[in-house]
C-alpha cells in the first residue's frame, strides 16, 4: 500500500467531514485539478483506505425507540461464524470485539423494547451467544461529520 501524503489526509479530512463533497468542489478547495483529486480518492478506494461512503438517519424519525448494546460470549470455535450472522441481521449495525468479559459487543435497534427481546430470543441466542447483558440506550450525545 502507497504511503499517504499531505494532499491525501486533506482529501480524507474533507470527505469525512462530508462525504456528499464533489471531487470539483474538493478540487476547487485545495486549489488542485479535479483530474489529481479523483485519482487520489480512486487509489484510496482501491487502497482500502476509503471503505465507502454512509449515510446518517435520525432513527427515531423511522421509529427506532429501542436501542442497545449487547454484551455477550460465544464458544471461540463458533466465533466467526456467529459474527457473521450477526453482519447479516438488519437490526445489528456494529459488531466489536472488546477487553473483557464477556468479548463482544454489538449494537441492536428494534421499533421497541418488546421487539428487541424478542430479537434477542429469536435470533441472537440460536446462534450460541451466552452471558448476554443488555444496555438500553437511553440517550446519546453524537457529534455527526460536519458537525462542529
Amino acid at each position: 500500500m502507497m504511503g499517504q501524503d499531505d494532499l491525501d489526509e486533506t482529501v480524507l479530512r474533507m470527505l469525512q467531514g462530508n462525504g456528499k463533497m464533489t471531487i470539483e468542489e474538493i478540487a476547487d478547495k485545495l486549489d488542485r485539478s479535479p483530474s489529481t483529486i479523483r485519482d487520489r480518492i480512486r487509489r484510496m478506494e482501491e487502497e482500502r483506505l476509503i471503505l465507502g461512503y454512509s449515510t446518517i438517519v435520525d432513527q427515531e424519525r423511522l421509529e427506532v425507540d429501542a436501542e442497545a448494546l449487547i454484551l455477550a460470549d460465544v464458544d471461540p470455535l463458533e466465533e466467526g461464524a456467529a459474527i457473521s450472522a450477526l453482519m447479516s441481521l438488519e437490526q445489528v449495525s456494529e459488531v466489536m470485539k472488546v477487553t473483557g468479559e464477556p468479548r463482544l459487543m454489538f449494537r441492536v435497534r428494534a421499533s421497541d423494547r418488546r421487539e428487541l427481546l424478542s430479537f434477542l430470543d429469536r435470533k441472537i441466542r440460536p446462534l450460541g451467544f451466552h452471558r448476554i447483558d443488555v444496555r438500553l440506550i437511553l440517550d446519546r450525545a453524537v457529534r455527526y461529520p460536519g458537525s462542529v
